[in-house]
C-alpha cells in the first residue's frame, strides 16, 4: 500500500475514532532543550500518557506577579503537553515542549519515562526503558550511507550517551597498505546534567565527510571536529525560556603528500575553523485554557576563518550575526488531539567577509539579508499509550482533502510513540 495513502488514512480514522470533546488549561511550554513543567497533584500511571513531561528534579518557582496563572494539574493541555516527536517545533523555540532530539541533546532527560519512539519518513527509532537505571538507544543515519547506533544511560542527575557509525576498510596488496574511510564515520558523545534551576549540555563529534584514503605516501583528511556547549534555564522556564551556548568546529578537506621525503600540504578553500556563539530566547505573549502562543528570537554571531594556503589565498575570515524570529502556537482541541505550528525566517543582520590574495589583492564585502519565511502545521492524536504525531505539506492546502487520495505526499514528517 502506498505509504503516503496510508499514513493519510491513518491520521484520519484516528481522528474519527476517538475524537472528544474536552476542556484545556494552559501550560507553559518549554524549550526546544529539556523544559521542566508544573508536578501533578495526583501521581499518573505514565508522565507521557496523562502529565507534561519533567525535566529536572527541581521544583517549578512560583510564577511572577504579571505571569499568566499556574496551570492545574487535571488540565488537559497538560496531558498533552509531553514527550513529543521530531515533527513537532521545527522553528526551534525555546518554549515548546520537549522533543525526542532535545532528549539526545540533554540524555538525563531519558529518565524522565519508557517509550518507544518510532520516525518512517526520516527512518530512525528510539527506545528508553528502566531496569535499576535507565537505558536507552537508537537506529539512526549518520550523513550518506552510514546507519549510526545511539546507547546511553540516564539517571534523575546525570546523563551520557554515545553514537558511532562505522565504515572503514583495511586494504593490503603485496608491500602496500591503505585504509579508507567512508563518508558517514561518526563518532561522538554527548554528556547533560540538570544543575539547580539550569542545565548543562557537552557535545563532541568527529564525522567523516568525504570518502578518504590514506596510504604510505598518501594522507587525507575529510572531517568535521566539533564541539558544543548548552547551558538553560529549561528545568525552571514557565514564560519565558532561553539557552546560551557555543559551536566549535574543524572543517578540514586537507591532503598530504609525502614524496622522496619531502611533504608537500595542500587545502580546500573550505578547509576553516569556525565559532559560533549563540543565543536563544523566547517569551510566551498569549495563554488560555485551550491554546497559547510564544515568540522568540534564535541568535548566533559565526566566526568563520579559513585555511586559506596554497589556493592562492593569504587569508580568508567571515563573520556574521544572524537572528532567525520564530512564532510558535499549540491548540489543543481535546484531550487526544493537539494541532500545533510556527512560522519562522532566518536574518543575516550584518554579515563581513574580508579576503587577501597571496598577490596582495584584496576583497572585502558586507551583506544584510532575510531568507524567505517557512510556515508549517501539524497534529497530534493520541488514545491511551498510543500517539501519532505529524506534521503536513504544502499539498495539504492546495489540494485539501483530495491529497490524500491521489498519491501525493501529505506528511513532511511522521512520528509514532508507544508510551508506558
Amino acid at each position: 500500500m502506498n505509504l503516503k495513502l496510508l499514513a493519510g488514512v491513518s491520521v484520519l480514522a484516528f481522528a474519527s475514532a476517538f475524537a472528544q470533546d474536552g476542556y484545556y488549561a494552559e501550560n507553559p511550554a518549554q524549550e526546544a532543550a529539556p523544559v521542566a513543567e508544573a508536578p501533578a497533584e495526583e501521581p499518573a500511571a505514565s508522565p507521557y500518557e496523562t502529565e507534561p513531561v519533567a525535566q529536572a528534579p527541581v521544583a517549578a518557582p512560583a510564577p511572577a506577579a504579571e505571569a499568566p496563572a499556574a496551570q492545574t494539574s487535571g488540565s488537559l493541555l497538560a496531558k498533552l503537553d509531553v514527550l513529543r516527536g521530531n515533527s513537532y517545533n521545527f522553528v526551534g523555540s525555546e518554549l515548546a515542549a520537549t522533543t525526542v532530539g532535545d532528549q539526545l541533546d540533554y540524555p538525563y532527560m531519558m529518565a524522565l519515562g519508557q517509550f518507544l519512539y518510532v520516525e518512517p519518513t526520516n527512518a530512525l527509532g528510539y527506545v528508553a526503558f528502566n531496569k535499576g537505571l535507565t537505558f536507552y538507544g537508537g537506529l539512526d543515519n549518520s550523513s550518506s550511507n552510514v546507519g549510526l547506533f545511539t546507547a546511553g544511560i540516564a539517571t534523575a542527575g546525570f546523563g551520557l550517551g554515545f553514537d558511532i557509525g562505522l565504515s572503514k576498510s583495511f586494504v593490503s596488496e603485496g608491500d602496500d597498505d591503505a585504509t579508507v574511510v567512508n563518508a558517514g564515520d561518526d563518532f561522538g558523545v554527548t554528556f547533560a546534567m540538570p544543575l539547580g534551576a539550569y542545565a548543562l549540555s557537552l557535545e563532541a563529534d568527529w564525522l567523516t565527510v568525504m570518502d578518504e584514503t590514506t596510504t604510505d605516501n598518501f594522507e587525507a583528511d575529510y572531517w568535521d571536529l566539533s564541539l558544543i556547549a548548552r547551558f538553560s534555564n529549561s528545568p525552571s522556564a514557565t514564560t519565558l525560556g532561553w539557552t546560551a551556548g557555543a559551536l566549535l568546529l574543524r572543517h578540514s578537506i586537507t591532503e598530504e603528500l609525502t614524496f622522496a621525503g619531502n611533504s608537500s600540504t595542500a587545502s580546500d578553500a573550505e578547509s576553516r575553523v569556525e565559532i559560533d556563539p549563540y543565543f536563544n530566547l523566547a517569551v510566551q505573549v498569549l495563554g488560555n485554557d485551550m491554546a497559547r502562543v510564544m515568540i522568540g528570537s534564535n541568535n548566533t554571531l559565526g566566526i568563520q576563518i579559513y585555511d586559506g594556503g596554497d589556493t592562492g589565498i593569504k587569508s580568508h575570515t567571515e563573520f556574521g550575526l544572524q537572528l532567525e524570529p520564530n512564532i510558535w502556537a499549540d491548540f489543543a482541541l481535546n484531550e487526544n488531539f493537539l494541532f500545533f505550528g510556527g512560522v519562522s525566517h532566518n536574518v543575516l543582520l550584518f554579515g563581513y567577509e574580508s579576503v587577501k590574495y597571496v598577490d596582495g589583492g584584496k576583497l572585502s564585502a558586507i551583506q544584510l539579508h532575510t531568507e524567505v519565511t517557512r510556515a508549517q502545521l501539524g497534529l497530534r492524536a493520541q488514545y491511551k499509550m498510543l500517539a501519532v504525531e505529524a506534521s503536513l505539506t504544502d499539498e495539504v492546502y492546495t489540494k485539501t482533502v483530495a491529497a490524500i487520495f491521489n498519491g501525493d505526499n501529505i506528511v513532511a514528517d511522521l512520528g509514532i510513540f508507544l508510551n508506558f
